[in-house]
């Protein structure tokens, strides 16, 4: 949760809510529960009044997403567990 706090403080909200059009509701929980519910409330605000979006603008602001991470993930502010032999349970 903590790593997500870290990220979420990086990425503006209005790509988030972009980003997060195209993703379960497992991962927009995740997201939600690690925000204030101000934020909570005005992030899934946006998200209705949205309307629809193209799946390459949502795919556009996911990658842009992604490449925030790697940012902090090479500067060693976050760390990623990815699956595999030396999966880590945290």
């Amino acid at each position: 949760d903590r790593s997500v706090q870290q990220i979420l403080k990086e990425i503006d909200m209005k790509e988030l809510a972009t980003a997060l059009k195209g993703t379960s509701e497992e991962v927009q929980q995740k997201i939600l529960k690690n925000m204030s519910e101000r934020a909570g409330t005005q992030l899934k605000e946006d998200m209705e009044f949205m309307g629809p979006t193209r799946l390459r603008v949502i795919e556009q602001a996911q990658q842009r997403i992604v490449a925030i991470v790697r940012r902090l993930e090479e500067a060693g502010e976050l760390e990623i567990y990815r699956g595999g032999e030396d999966e880590v349970v945290v």
